[in-house]
C-alpha cells in the first residue's frame, strides 16, 4: 500500500488485492479492451471499473469470483446473488467534483467493509 490514503482496491482473478492511490495505475491492469464503470449500487459513492469486454472475451479474461464476492459483500447482498465477474476489477471512491480523475480517498468505514469483504472472499492483500 502507498503512504497516501487509498482511493481504490484492485482485485485480481487469483485473489490478490492491491490498495492504491492513483486510479490510472489500476486501470492499466484492466486490459486493452476499454474500461467500463458503474456505481456499486444506486446512491453509492463507490464505483466499479473493469474491462468492458471481459464478459464477451472469456478466453482473455478469467472468472473473478473473488471480486464478485467482495462487491456483493460491500453492496450488502449475498455473494450467491452476485453477477458474473471476469478479469481484474477495481472498486474505488468516487467524487463527482474531482475533475482530474473522479476519485476520492476511501473513508475509514468504506475501508473497513471492503477489508471484511476481502477477508470473507479469501483474498490476499498487498
Amino acid at each position: 500500500m502507498t503512504t497516501d490514503a487509498p482511493v481504490y482496491v484492485l482485485i485480481h482473478p487469483d485473489g490478490r488485492a492491491e490498495w492504491g492511490a492513483i486510479i490510472a495505475a489500476a486501470e492499466r491492469q484492466l486490459g486493452p479492451h476499454g474500461i467500463g464503470r458503474a456505481f456499486l449500487r444506486d446512491g453509492s459513492r463507490l464505483r466499479i471499473a473493469a474491462s468492458d469486454s471481459a464478459l464477451l472475451l472469456t478466453k482473455e479474461y478469467a472468472p473473478n469470483p473473488y471480486a464478485a464476492s467482495v462487491l456483493a459483500h460491500v453492496a450488502g447482498f449475498p455473494p450467491a446473488r452476485a453477477p458474473e465477474t471476469r478479469g481484474p476489477v477495481v472498486l474505488f471512491g468516487w467524487d463527482l467534483n474531482n475533475e482530474w480523475d473522479n476519485t476520492r480517498p476511501l473513508t475509514d468505514d468504506e475501508r473497513a467493509v471492503i477489508t471484511e469483504g476481502l477477508t470473507a472472499a479469501g483474498c490476499t492483500t498487498t
